[in-house]
This record gives structure tokens, C-alpha cells and sequence, in this order.
């Protein structure tokens, strides 16, 4: 796969390397059916807004089967990132329909002969509160994505903005992107990777309780 047509084509990072699937090209109008930058920034926010990549992949014009595809090809990408902060607003968004199902059921319908004859609240939440409970299980980047989260249109920029690939030494958008500082901003997040992060806290808790796993990752 080339660079996302009709974009300025990205510069290389500092190391001079960019992955064979985005390889440097010469700008060209896109053609039906490629991803843009453009697509992959609405994507993103629809995907954020949904939790249903089918209906995100609708909203520009693409398949699910494409969204998805795209995300394999560009692993460790601020696209891939995007994806997974995406993901975090969810479990966000999880947690207020648990929370509302808690203390008013969910409502169903009883039918006799196809005549509604009463209802009835149910309360069953355990997939829901699982994944409230685990959710550094969910998905890739916890830490990573929990700091981008702060901001996410300062990611979503990046994207539409930059290289599509992580330069030498960049420090992740979040809080206060673009950064006057670079080495600052990464010990900024490094600072809220040990103070702030719920997932490297709830990792370090269980941790101790259970012993060592396979915990958050930025």
C-alpha cells in the first residue's frame, strides 16, 4: 500500500525508514475507494461516537472489511493510536449505560397472541461490569491511550497534519500538543504514566495482589 492519496507526501523520520506500506509518493488525486487522511480523521470520530466500526467505516465511504485492513497495515501509527482512544471513550461511555441500567434496568416487553400485555426491568450487567473491571484487557495501548484521551483532537491533527508514521524521538499528542518542548513532554507523560494512570495503577495493584501479568503498555 502507498501513502493515503491526495495528501502531501509525509517526511521521513529521522532515521531515514519508513515501513514498505508507506512508501513515499508523488501527490496524486485520490482515487474511489482509497483512504485520505481526511477519511481516516472522520473515521476516527465517528468510530469514537458509535463504538461501531461498520457505521464509522459508512460514514466516509469505506467498508469495515477496508477499516480494518487499514489498521493492520499501519500498526504502531498515531492512526493505530487513534483507534484505540476511539476505544477508550467507549469504555467512557460503558460505564454512564451500566451506571443507568444499574439504577433503571433495562425494559422488556411481554407479548401474548402479539398483544403487549406487560413489562417488566431487568438488571444483568455482568459482560458490561467485566469489561469496567478489566479494562486494560481491552484492546492495545492502554497507557498511550488513556494520555491522548486528554486530547484527542490534538491526535486527530496529528494525523491529518503529519507523517503517517511515528517520527524519531516524537512525543505522543496529548495535553498542551504541539509541544514547545519536546523533552519536557515526554517526561510529562512519563510523570503521568507513574502518578495519574488509572490502568498502570489498577496493573500495580493487581500485580501485587495476584503477582506478575502482562499489564497496560504505552
Amino acid at each position: 500500500m502507498s501513502e493515503p492519496a491526495g495528501e502531501k507526501a509525509p517526511r521521513a523520520p529521522e532515521h531515514g525508514w519508513l515501513p514498505p506500506s508507506l512508501e513515499l509518493i508523488a501527490p496524486r488525486k485520490p482515487r474511489r475507494g482509497e483512504w485520505t487522511r481526511e477519511k481516516m480523521v472522520t473515521f476516527l470520530r465517528e468510530l469514537s461516537a458509535t463504538q461501531c466500526v461498520s457505521t464509522a467505516a459508512k460514514a466516509v465511504g469505506m467498508s469495515r472489511t477496508s477499516a480494518y485492513r487499514l489498521r493492520n497495515r499501519m500498526q504502531n501509527t498515531p492512526f493505530a493510536l487513534g483507534w484505540e482512544v476511539a476505544l477508550e471513550m467507549g469504555l467512557h461511555q460503558l460505564a454512564h449505560v451500566l451506571m443507568d441500567r444499574a439504577i433503571n434496568g433495562v425494559e422488556e416487553q411481554h407479548f401474548y397472541h402479539g398483544e403487549l400485555v406487560g413489562t417488566t426491568r431487568r438488571f444483568d450487567n455482568r459482560l458490561g461490569q467485566w469489561l469496567l473491571t478489566n479494562p486494560w484487557r481491552v484492546g492495545r495501548q492502554q497507557v498511550a491511550r488513556e494520555w491522548s484521551a486528554r486530547d484527542f483532537e490534538a491526535l486527530l491533527e496529528r494525523i491529518d497534519s503529519d507523517s503517517l508514521v511515528w517520527h524519531a524521538d516524537e512525543a505522543q499528542p496529548g495535553p498542551g500538543w504541539p509541544y514547545a518542548d519536546v523533552d519536557e513532554a515526554n517526561n510529562e507523560q512519563d510523570r503521568f504514566a507513574r502518578r495519574d494512570s488509572w490502568y498502570a495503577a489498577d496493573a500495580e495493584w493487581d500485580a501485587a495482589k495476584r503477582g506478575p501479568k502482562q499489564g497496560p503498555k504505552w
